[in-house]
């Protein structure tokens, strides 16, 4: 953890604590693990940073360091996510994301909120294969509830999931 505090970051106790403790010491919060919905296997890793002023603005090479020596040893990939919101709606709703993978080091994608539920929808259905709870995904994806209730791309899960040796 810096012990400057950039941005609006959120202060906890803990982080307040370490901020304050000897040089020794360090940390770096991981925002996202994305995972498997049904056995937990991590599909990526990730930066979340509020895209103020379209400024792009990201950690520094060295603070990404363990994000990529963790990615590189999960063999999964690494990304920055820049998320740009509109400010006058009451959730202050994500109007687009700016995604880089920081191991390939590929340009900057922009991508729609739908395109980026595809890209998670995505990384699920190429996990299905060596997916440790088949069942119980099958289960979640296809359970009559209020959150599947506008999951367009269901079938893409259902497919393979049913289609097993």
């Amino acid at each position: 953890m810096p012990r400057k505090q950039y941005f609006d970051q959120l202060v906890t106790p803990f982080s307040y604590w370490h901020r304050n403790q000897h040089n020794g010491i360090a940390y770096s919060d991981i925002d996202q693990v994305s995972i498997c919905p049904a056995c937990a296997a991590p599909l990526f890793l990730a930066d979340h940073i509020y895209n103020k002023d379209n400024q792009f603005r990201s950690k520094s090479e060295w603070l990404y360091r363990p994000y990529k020596i963790l990615a590189k040893a999960a063999k999964i990939p690494f990304f920055t996510i820049w998320y740009t919101v509109d400010e006058n709606t009451e959730n202050r709703e994500i109007t687009q994301f700016h995604v880089r993978n920081n191991l390939s080091g590929a340009r900057i994608l922009r991508l729609e909120p739908d395109w980026m539920l595809q890209y998670l929808e995505y990384k699920v259905v190429q996990h299905i294969p060596d997916c440790q709870a088949k069942d119980y995904l099958l289960k979640r994806v296809t359970d009559t509830n209020e959150h599947n209730q506008n999951f367009l791309r269901q079938d893409n899960y259902v497919k393979i999931l049913l289609n097993r040796s």
